[in-house]
């Protein structure tokens, strides 16, 4: 699918989370069903268990985690994540916690 010589994952997910921990894991384990490889989750001010929940992802290689404070941060983080990783993905998507990808296999299929 990827080619490891040109890109370390096919499709990444960019996004920005403000605790969020309620609903991480569930928005986590959809997206790698869904077939994400890789997360770049920026962590803006969270003062609940967000980053517990994201630690097992973390450490798995699924995830990288950047704490990211300060108010109006969402362009920021979008545009560190391009400056910083844009060679790393074939593919980036940046969404939010309640929105949900649906990427489609290379047959035409779902």
């Amino acid at each position: 699918m990827v080619d490891k010589d040109l890109f370390l994952y096919d499709l990444a997910v960019v996004a920005i989370l403000k605790n969020e921990g309620r609903y991480l894991k569930e928005w986590l384990d959809y997206h790698l069903a869904a077939g994400v490889d890789h997360f770049y989750l920026y962590d803006n001010d969270s003062a609940d268990n967000q980053a517990e929940v994201a630690k097992p992802y973390v450490e798995a290689g699924l995830v990288d985690y950047f704490p990211t404070p300060g108010k109006a941060m969402q362009i920021v983080a979008y545009n560190n994540a391009i400056k910083k990783f844009k060679f790393q993905s074939r593919y980036m998507a940046f969404i939010d916690l309640d929105e949900f990808l649906l990427p489609k296999n290379n047959t035409g299929g779902v």
